[in-house]
């Protein structure tokens, strides 16, 4: 029995805070309904309890940024993975997000600076995903 009312009625919520997780915006209409629907068609691919699992964690969590980077690392909530990458190709499909994806700025110096800030962002994401993980784990 599931513990999820219904996951195909949270595929809208769980679009949004996808698409503002890794964009940091308001989710176009065109994205969310191609997201719907691939996503309903990601979780007949799931058991049931993994389904469950990932939507108490992905509706719970307030940086989902954070625990997917640390459910890529300890492969926890590979649907979590799944679903980003997903959202990552539809989205960048938009003129409004080719910045995220393509870098046209020539600076050696910015460039290392740049580097150096993802570096230590990506450490500080993934102890904080650990924690989340954990935390969800004994909640």
């Amino acid at each position: 029995m599931s513990l999820i009312p219904d996951p195909c009625s949270l595929c809208e919520t769980e679009g949004r805070k996808i698409y503002a997780a890794i964009f940091g915006g308001e989710i176009p209409p065109i994205v969310l309904d191609r997201f719907v629907s691939a996503s309903k068609r990601l979780n007949k691919s799931v058991l049931q309890a993994e389904m469950d699992s990932y939507y108490r964690g992905m509706l719970a969590c307030n940086d989902l940024e954070a625990l997917e980077l640390a459910a890529r690392y300890t492969r926890r909530f590979p649907l979590l993975s799944r679903k980003f990458r997903l959202m990552a190709y539809l989205a960048e499909t938009l003129p409004a997000n080719q910045a995220f994806f393509v870098n046209e700025r020539s600076s050696f110096i910015g460039g290392l600076a740049r580097s150096a800030a993802g570096a230590f962002r990506t450490v500080y994401k993934i102890l904080k995903g650990l924690w989340l993980a954990r935390r969800g784990a004994h909640a």
